[in-house]
């Protein structure tokens, strides 16, 4: 079954309810990372070696990621339930990792807060790949870039609201009530109600539609998804996410150490929230653009965009500089995301979507491994006798721009497909 065939009109709250799964599954990641896991880890390691646990736990996340992304996408591809193939591994997913967080706090040593957090991780993970395939099944072709728009801005929301409310709460500390117990607790609520939301909309659509009606047998397999299109498309968004994620995490040592801000942290949050801003309203924009004109002209111009702001921050030398410089890297950055996730599921084959979307996310997963091993190399450049201290983070910051131009040179090349086509000719 096509979902154009269908005729479903997908409006902006149909869009919406349909992406508060990623509010709420990017965003419980991004808290759990960001703040829960730092918090806790502090309960169970030597103080010397906080860095070294938190990135134990960083990189068994991500290799979790990998390993079951894909393998639950194609399993789903090939499941048919009355609710749809995606909705039971996104229920599931979501109850048991919400189970998983008594276990964190709870656990005594670093060694079962460890499997605590991989178990929570496996099972985010079979919720996340089916999750993110439900736009390829649902959405007319002719609408995911807006779909796409509304699944970043979801992803943007989701970790905003998470972060702040836990960060807010978990530091607490009063005699008669345990903080972290209530943080943990509305992060899985807030985790499961967005999640329900989504899975409540396509559920009631699988039941809507015709009794004979079927979406295409899979023949899902890794040989069938691969090709050169597909492999351009991935080695674009490694290099792109490359880029992003680097410039996040160093970001805060650059402004002390380069721009000599006095205060970094409080100039970084304020740039996260502009940045988030124009984030917001260039996806919103490039969404409804990249609908009508292509995805790769929407790609490009947010790449250049991306590529001349980032070198303008080496100019910067003060927080009103940082602010001004980071909302149109915001902007930029928002531009790209979003027509290159519209680009990624309109590469899609409609019966494999599930394992598309997998493979899709090991590039993401790859793009910001690699970004965590770049430290070591900042470090040693600042070190070059002759040089200024902050050299490593211009290099950083000159390869982020190359690495914008160079991921969308690299969709160029790609082919228009025949949806493109049809879509371009429907307006």
């Amino acid at each position: 079954m096509s979902q154009d065939s269908v005729g479903r009109n997908w409006g902006q709250w149909d869009l919406l309810k349909l992406n508060s799964f990623s509010f709420g599954i990017t965003g419980f990641i991004l808290a759990m990372d960001t703040i829960v896991l730092p918090i806790i880890v502090l309960t169970v390691a030597p103080e010397g070696l906080k860095n070294t646990y938190l990135a134990t736990l960083g990189i068994g996340g991500l290799l979790m990621a990998a390993l079951i992304q894909p393998t639950i996408g194609q399993i789903s591809d090939r499941t048919q339930t009355p609710f749809g193939r995606r909705v039971p591994f996104i229920l599931w997913g979501a109850i048991f990792a919400a189970i998983g967080l008594i276990g964190i706090r709870l656990a005594p040593n670093f060694g079962i807060l460890f499997g605590v957090w991989i178990f929570i991780q496996f099972n985010v993970n079979i919720a996340y790949g089916p999750g993110l395939a439900l736009i390829r099944d649902l959405v007319p072709l002719h609408r995911i870039g807006m779909a796409s728009s509304m699944k970043i801005l979801s992803d943007a929301a989701g970790a905003a609201v998470m972060i702040a409310v836990t960060g807010a709460l978990i530091g607490k500390t009063e005699p008669d009530i345990d903080w972290t117990w209530i943080s943990l607790g509305i992060l899985a609520f807030l985790l499961i109600l967005p999640i329900s939301i989504t899975s409540v909309q396509v559920s009631r659509y699988e039941f809507s539609l015709p009794s004979n009606s079927q979406y295409q047998k899979a023949k899902s397999s890794f040989r069938s998804v691969l090709n050169t299109q597909l492999g351009l498309f991935l080695a674009s968004r490694f290099i792109i996410i490359t880029a992003i994620t680097s410039f996040q995490t160093y970001a805060l040592f650059f402004l002390r150490d380069s721009v000599g801000l006095d205060n970094p942290a409080e100039a970084l949050s304020r740039m996260i929230l502009v940045i988030a801003g124009t984030l917001a309203i260039a996806v919103y924009i490039s969404g409804w653009v990249s609908d009508r004109v292509g995805r790769k002209p929407v790609v490009m111009v947010g790449a250049i965009g991306a590529a001349v702001s980032t070198l303008w921050m080496l100019t910067a030398n003060d927080s009103v500089q940082v602010l001004i410089i980071g909302s149109v890297i915001g902007a930029s950055v928002g531009v790209v995301l979003s027509a290159n996730w519209a680009l990624a599921n309109e590469l899609a084959d409609e019966s494999q979507a599930g394992l598309h979307i997998g493979i899709i996310n090991l590039a993401t997963i790859g793009g910001a491994v690699t970004a965590k091993f770049l430290g070591p190399i900042i470090d040693a450049l600042n070190q070059i006798p002759g040089r200024s201290d902050g050299f490593g983070y211009q290099v950083l910051i000159t390869a982020d721009a190359a690495f914008f131009l160079i991921g969308a040179m690299l969709l160029m090349p790609l082919q228009q497909t025949s949806h493109e086509k049809n879509n371009r000719n429907s307006y």
